[in-house]
Parts: C-alpha cells; structure tokens; sequence
C-alpha cells in the first residue's frame, strides 16, 4: 500500500475526542491510529495495531518525546501498517496528550492536517474527578497541562479549531468545520452517518464502547466531584481566566458547582 493520508486531532484527555475521532472515521472511511505514541500497548483488542506501534512509544520517549528522524520513520510505518489493515487510504491521529508539540508535526509533516478540539477546562476537570482518574492529574490540578494546550490552541488558525460544545450542541456543523480543516471531502450523507454514530453510541474510553449506554447523558455534566479550590485555582489563573473569557464560559464557581 501507498503512503497514507494523515490527520490528527489535538485535544486534552476527557475532551470528547474518542467520539469525535470514531464519528469521523465511520462516515469517511478513515482508518484510527488512537494515540500510537502513547504509552499502551495496543497490538490486541480492539485495536490490533501493528507490533510496531509498542515500538514507537518506546522510542518516542527515549528521545524525550520528541520529533526525529528516527521516530518519525517508525511512526510512518506504524500508518502505513493501521491503514493496511483497516482498509482506507486516511490515517486519522487521535492525540489528546501534549507529548507531542504540533509545531513539530507542521515541521517534519507539513502535509499532514490538523484541528485541535478543546472543552472547557474545568468541565474537562470535573470529568476525570468523576471518572476517578485522578493519577492522572499532575499537581496542581492539572493546570500546567492545560496552559499548554490552552497556548498550543490559541496560536493555531481560527478554522482548525473546533470546542466540545459544538460537538455535543450542534454536531452537523461541528463535523463540516472539523473536517474542512483535515481538507477531507464529504457529502450531507457522510455528516449524517457521523451524527448518528456519534448519538447512538458511547465511548468510554479510546475505542472502547459500553453497549446501551446513552451518548446524551454525560456523567460529568450531571455531577460535580472537582474540588472548590480547583475550580478556585482555574478562575484565578491568569491564562486559564483570560481563555475562559474569550470563549465566554462561566467565570464563578458557583456556575461549576451547581448540578444540572
């Protein structure tokens, strides 16, 4: 097989990137390389990615997650290898970590496309307090992730940059931008496959599923377990503050304590 097409979405854990990236690539045909750099070994189900993939994390981490030739040369062939066996001639990266910078993905891939997804970032909090993924939280409360991102989202170009409330409220338009910034051709059809896959089913986690589990009722948007004074820490800093008033979320932490 020919070198594939590759995308990638950028975007932070607990941001609705799994279903967003699954959508996509149900109605477009695209193959998922789920976070290939990341450290899971995802050579078994239902990923079945190429031995190869185990391989790059190992050696992406070895160079401080960093770029290089060497990486990059294994990472290509990780695609080739994902889109050889999920037949489709378009790799989609699905990133929600920041152990890759895009700058570098632009220097070394300057074909590849990207769009970047962001949620609100106390909402994305609460989300892995409700999921109990608190180890994944660096001290404090996860702040120095999300000023990265928040960094990293605010330089890219206003078309490649799509939010979590779009997706849930207004999916067919979201669809069109996402896909407009990955120059990926579509017809009305395709935006109502991936609208229907993204209502009828629910991804817990990466590509794993839970049969009959309604999309609609987000678990995090029905209960609040992020602490007051992480909520306090969000509003108080000065880059998360000033993001949250461009976007024009909530700026009171009783607006974050309240339930729905």
């Amino acid at each position: 097989m020919s070198t594939p097409r590759v995308v990638w979405l950028f975007t932070m854990t607990r941001s609705g990137s799994s279903a967003v990236v699954y959508s996509s690539a149900k109605a477009l045909g695209y193959a998922v390389a789920d976070e290939p750099f990341g450290p899971w070994d995802r050579t078994g189900p239902p990923y079945s990615y190429p031995p190869e993939q185990v391989e790059l994390h190992k050696l992406h981490l070895a160079h401080d997650e960093r770029l290089c030739t060497e990486t990059i040369q294994l990472a290509e062939r990780v695609f080739v290898r994902i889109a050889e066996q999920q037949q489709s001639d378009t790799v989609i990266v699905k990133l929600p970590h920041s152990m890759i910078d895009p700058a570098e993905v632009a220097r070394f891939w300057p074909g590849h496309r990207t769009a970047f997804l962001i949620r609100n970032p106390i909402a994305r909090l609460n989300s892995l307090y409700t999921r109990n993924w608190t180890d994944t939280i660096r001290e404090p409360f996860d702040l120095e992730t999300v000023r990265i991102f928040l960094h990293r989202y605010m330089h890219q170009p206003p078309a490649s940059r799509v939010t979590f409330d779009e997706f849930t409220s207004t999916p067919r338009r979201f669809f069109r931008k996402l896909w407009a910034a990955w120059d990926a051709e579509f017809s009305d059809d395709q935006v109502e496959i991936a609208t229907r896959y993204k209502a009828n089913t629910y991804h817990e986690s990466s590509g794993e599923t839970i049969a009959g589990r309604n999309p609609h009722r987000v678990l995090s948007e029905h209960r609040t377990d992020v602490p007051k004074q992480a909520i306090d820490a969000y509003l108080n800093d000065p880059v998360v503050g000033t993001f949250l008033r461009h976007t024009g979320w909530h700026e009171t932490a009783s607006d974050y304590l309240s339930t729905s």
